[in-house]
């Protein structure tokens, strides 16, 4: 057997060899050009296969005989045991045994001059992958030279494993469908990448090797990329972090990064994975604008509310006095009440709590009859032209709040362009599959504004809808425009998307759903009734004193008998024992709220007329905004002409 010094070169040479990284089966084939013909005569690695069977992989020289599967030494014995065998007398005995009956394989074998032959497992842990045979024919095998071998079938057993292993990631690297690579930790170059990485990104494999993890960021993320990879000496983070990347075509998406340390090729390297979470950041921003509109919207609507109950009082006030006595400082103030309960009703609208009168309506219709009141909102030094469809589908909608939607975006327009350009107006039936933030579906018909104006940027963009924000200087203005049209819009079950870039203008799309609409059906035009006095009892119920005294002294002025309560308490009680022909009540009350009190007035007075009035309602007789057929309402603060006129319809009823 070879000396101790022999043996160490030896397993040396071997190891050498199992780590030179070379492909699996060249490896296998050096291993036994080392032995051969320096410790055996003939070598032979056999592997275990995917249906279980052991399946020659080195045979050298390679004639190496084969043994059967029920040889009584050999590989298929140490397969199954994964106990190293040697045979160090080769005997005549051995060799029939081995041949098994079959009088060719036994000359064969004779031929071969055998002295002594060993077969060791390939064994990684408890694992058997196969068998290293060797015969000699010049040398008897000791226990050492066994036990040499069982070195050297354990190495190259690990190394086979490592090698599946790195096949077994390589493959999940390669199927990923997540973005994955390997960079230098020290120069950040790319050492390898995925086909995901390859098709998010947008560049080839080559020009991905030749690039470095700084050159899919954006310029205003590297300085941060440097500091996090200081801060860690390149070390890997399996915590994840997000970051932003470019695709080769300049468009930039979140991402979230997962690191760790790998050694590749001998380098210290680091493993990447990038989950795309655009979309995930895209919901988060549209619930965190949804949460602060909502809230934004509660305090306007709250706000408004309450302000309507004062401007009730001061405008009916104000009206009162200006019948009795007249004046200019009467009518002022009276003006001025008018002016705030238009902003209130703005508020109203961006709040979702303004209460709309929906009709089947033709955009078109309503377009064509705005255009001249557009032109001269804009003036002359903007052209007004409009692209309406000719077989446009109708909406349902209040035709008052899509007037004011319109005028609306039509000033901002207007403004927009102070040296002049080109507003135009188009109509057209689409159909929507899960559109933008709010998905829409189905069909529905798009009123697009355009105009040539200055644009604005993405700041601009991302508070456009908030109320009171305004580009506009020196106090020109309220903030409250485009506020209110996102409320009419988002009320009237529809969608509205702003697409605009500094210096190329800006374009509104609203997509309002397609209504059914009975043929030579048009939308009717409300005419507020004349006054007409009478003599009915009418209970008024209202929480504010200052409201519940006017609106009594309103009827009383125009002959009715009004009895006035605080709350729903008193009115049950008062609708049962004293003859009431019409209840007038508050929608939103303390404890019990004027829809619950409308319920219990309809069980134990089914004749009593009921007429709501509030600042606004998001009760069930209001939901979503929208009045119910049967549900009869006047909206706070109101005149008294209003109040007469509303209070006679329902009696008459």
């Amino acid at each position: 057997m070879p000396g101790p010094a022999a043996q160490l070169t030896l397993l040396a040479r071997v190891g050498a060899i199992l780590g030179s990284g070379l492909p699996r089966q060249e490896t296998l084939e050096r291993v036994a050009d080392l032995l051969v013909p320096t410790f055996a005569g003939w070598c032979a690695i056999d592997l275990e296969g995917e249906n279980g069977e052991l399946e020659r992989r080195v045979a050298l020289p390679k004639a190496f005989p084969p043994l059967p599967p029920d040889a009584p030494h050999g590989p298929a014995i140490v397969m199954r045991t994964g106990e190293p065998e040697l045979v160090r007398e080769v005997t005549e005995d051995a060799l029939f045994a081995a041949a098994r009956g079959n009088w060719a394989a036994l000359a064969v074998m004779r031929e071969l001059g055998l002295k002594s032959a060993m077969c060791v497992p390939l064994s990684a842990g408890t694992r058997v992958l196969g068998t290293l045979s060797l015969l000699a024919t010049h040398r008897h095998y000791g226990g050492a030279d066994l036990e040499l071998m069982v070195e050297i079938g354990r190495r190259t057993a690990v190394a086979i494993e490592a090698d599946r292993s790195r096949e077994r990631t390589q493959m999940l690297f390669e199927a990923s469908p997540t973005p994955m690579w390997v960079h230098d930790h020290e120069t950040l170059a790319f050492l390898e990448v995925n086909d995901a990485t390859v098709e998010r990104y947008g560049w080839s494999r080559d020009e991905l090797l030749a690039m470095t993890i700084k050159d899919i960021r954006p310029p205003e993320e590297i300085p941060r990329l440097l500091a996090v990879l200081a801060e860690r000496q390149g070390a890997g983070e399996l915590r994840p972090m997000e970051w932003r990347h470019c695709r080769r075509d300049g468009t930039v998406f979140d991402v979230e990064v997962t690191t760790g340390r790998i050694d590749y090729a001998g380098r210290h390297a680091v493993l990447v994975v990038a989950h795309d979470v655009s979309e995930r950041k895209r919901l988060e921003r549209r619930l965190a604008d949804a949460e602060k509109m909502e809230a934004i919207g509660r305090l306007a609507g709250g706000v408004a509310h309450d302000f309507n109950n004062l401007l009730m009082v001061i405008s009916g006030y104000a009206e009162i006095l200006r019948d009795r006595d007249g004046g200019e400082e009467i009518e002022e103030i009276a003006r001025a009440a008018r002016q705030a309960a238009g902003l209130t009703r703005q508020l109203l609208a961006f709040s979702r709590r303004q209460v709309l009168r929906p009709t089947v309506l033709d955009l078109n219709e309503i377009v064509a009859g705005m255009e001249a009141i557009l032109h001269r909102i804009i003036g002359d030094d903007v052209s007004v032209g409009t692209r309406l469809a000719g077989d446009l589908a109708p909406v349902m909608a209040d035709q008052a709040q899509l007037e004011r939607v319109i005028l609306n975006l039509a000033a901002n327009a207007r403004d927009a362009m102070p040296g002049g350009g080109a507003l135009t107006i188009e109509t057209r039936n689409v159909e929507l599959a899960q559109h933008g933030e709010d998905a829409l579906d189905g069909p529905h018909v798009l009123l697009a504004v355009s105009d040539t104006g200055v644009g604005m940027d993405a700041e601009v963009r991302a508070h456009l809808f908030e109320p009171f924000f305004t580009t506009k200087q020196g106090g020109e203005g309220t903030g409250l425009g485009l506020a209110t049209v996102f409320g009419v819009v988002k009320q009237s079950g529809g969608g509205i998307y702003v697409y605009s870039e500094r210096g190329s203008g800006t374009t509104f799309k609203i997509y309002l759903p397609a209504a059914s609409c009975p043929e030579g059906r048009r939308p009717e035009t409300a005419v507020e009734p004349e006054p007409v006095r009478g003599t009915e009892t009418v209970l008024v119920v209202e929480d504010d004193p200052n409201v519940r005294d006017l609106v009594r002294l309103l009827l009383e002025h125009n002959g009715y008998t009004v009895l006035t309560v605080r709350d729903a308490h008193e009115a049950e009680r008062a609708c049962t024992e004293l003859g009431v022909d019409l209840l007038l009540t508050d929608v939103v009350m303390p404890e019990v709220s004027g829809q619950a009190l409308a319920e219990r007035i309809g069980q134990v007075a089914p004749d009593v007329r009921i007429l709501f009035m509030s600042g606004y309602s998001d009760e069930a007789v209001h939901r979503h905004g929208i009045l119910s057929e049967r549900a009869a309402f006047i909206e706070k603060p109101f005149t008294e002409r209003a109040l007469t006129a509303k209070v006679r319809e329902v009696l008459d009823a």
